[in-house]
């Protein structure tokens, strides 16, 4: 774990409603331009995001009025909003995605109108997880969450059918299901679930670089990147950590920018916004996907704009083709064509084809101060716990 360093800030006092600065150091948020180019669209108002982890520090001034009464499914009664992570890995997560600012750090989530639903998981000493994120789950979808963010991992070669039950379950009711791919890109590579699991948006880190980090996973699973590596976050007791690294805050960005794109535009169907966020990503490299950061870095002001950033018809979408391929094989009596109306209303289609934005449109509008967005990476404190928290 990287030395902690806490850091004094001197929080601006803000008119009501007024959305919080960031702190200087947050460089992901000045490369997507979230101050001049997403947050005047969008801030997250609206939308809940579930948060499947360690728990949430609720009262940490820093996301104050953020945290929702959740679940808790580590046999306490704090409703997921205590954080039992000795990192405070749930609470960095949270704030990540809903930082309020103010406290000793000041620090700024992504979508901070967003209210995040924390549900708390028991160490993963206690046993597999794979049950218990299945539960939270179906929990998070009937509380009416859209964006479902699970920033941890269980090596794993399959996908139980408990737990790809409560992903369809999910995506039934419309929600957008975002995991870490993994940490271990440097060790032994196993799958991790739940972001092998069909249906899941898995996402790799990458460095302010716009380089992939070292440890993100190599697997054909991976969909997209996001900031994962050198960045600042927060534990549960406040305290600063200038070097955080993994995919977990990686798929938090992920999840939050999902959040952010159906705030935008509340009919557009989870489906969609999943569809969008591969479309206008941003690619690595020559070829259109890698295994470790799959299509390339989510660049949150194309995703969130059909209207300058439209898609051509039959775009692909490999996340949700994947999912269909799992549902027909398992339920082939329920799995009927789709009608061309149904089709047309998803913009679905076959394939794995590249993006039909042109990268460069879409990066320029998070080039901003000599940062290209492409540069984005996050991840954590200790994001090399392959056997926990991404």
């Amino acid at each position: 774990m990287a030395a902690a360093a806490t850091t004094a800030y001197a929080a601006v006092a803000l008119p009501a409603l007024a959305t919080p600065t960031p702190r200087s150091d947050e460089w992901w948020l000045k490369a997507w331009s979230v101050q001049n180019a997403v947050w005047p669209l969008s801030t997250g108002s609206g939308l809940t995001v579930a948060v499947i982890d360690s728990g949430v520090n609720a009262k940490l001034p820093e996301l104050s009025g953020a945290v929702l009464p959740g679940l808790d499914l580590a046999g306490g009664r704090s409703k997921g909003q205590v954080d039992s992570d000795k990192d405070g890995h749930g609470t960095g997560m949270a704030a990540l995605i809903a930082g309020q600012g103010g406290g000793t750090t000041g620090f700024v989530g992504l979508a901070p109108d967003a209210k995040i639903l924390p549900i708390r998981l028991p160490p993963s000493s206690a046993g597999a997880w794979d049950p218990l994120i299945a539960k939270g789950i179906r929990w998070a979808t009937d509380q009416g969450a859209k964006v479902i963010n699970m920033s941890v991992g269980q090596q794993s070669f399959r996908c139980p059918p408990e737990l790809m039950n409560a992903i369809a379950y999910a995506i039934q009711h419309d929600v957008v299901l975002v995991a870490s791919a993994g940490n271990d890109g440097q060790g032994e590579n196993v799958p991790e679930l739940p972001g092998r699991c069909p249906g899941v948006v898995a996402v790799g880190a990458v460095t302010e670089g716009t380089k992939p980090w070292a440890g993100t996973q190599r697997q054909n699973y991976v969909t997209l990147a996001a900031p994962g590596a050198q960045m600042g976050a927060i534990d549960s007791h406040g305290t600063y950590y200038p070097n955080s690294r993994g995919t977990s805050n990686a798929a938090a960005l992920t999840s939050a920018a999902a959040a952010l794109v159906r705030s935008r535009n509340p009919d557009m169907t989870g489906r969609t916004v999943v569809q969008r966020l591969i479309a206008t990503a941003m690619p690595i490299g020559k070829k259109a996907w890698n295994p470790q950061i799959g299509y390339g870095v989510i660049l949150i002001r194309g995703a969130m704009d059909p209207v300058k950033y439209p898609l051509k018809p039959g775009t692909p979408n490999p996340v949700y083709e994947a999912f269909d391929r799992w549902k027909a094989s398992t339920y082939p009596a329920r799995s009927q064509p789709m009608t061309t109306a149904a089709r047309k209303k998803t913009t679905h289609s076959g394939g794995t084809g590249t993006s039909t934005i042109v990268a460069g449109a879409a990066a320029a509008v998070l080039v901003i101060g000599g940062l290209v967005a492409g540069v984005l990476v996050v991840s954590r404190r200790r994001g090399l716990d392959r056997t926990s928290h991404s």
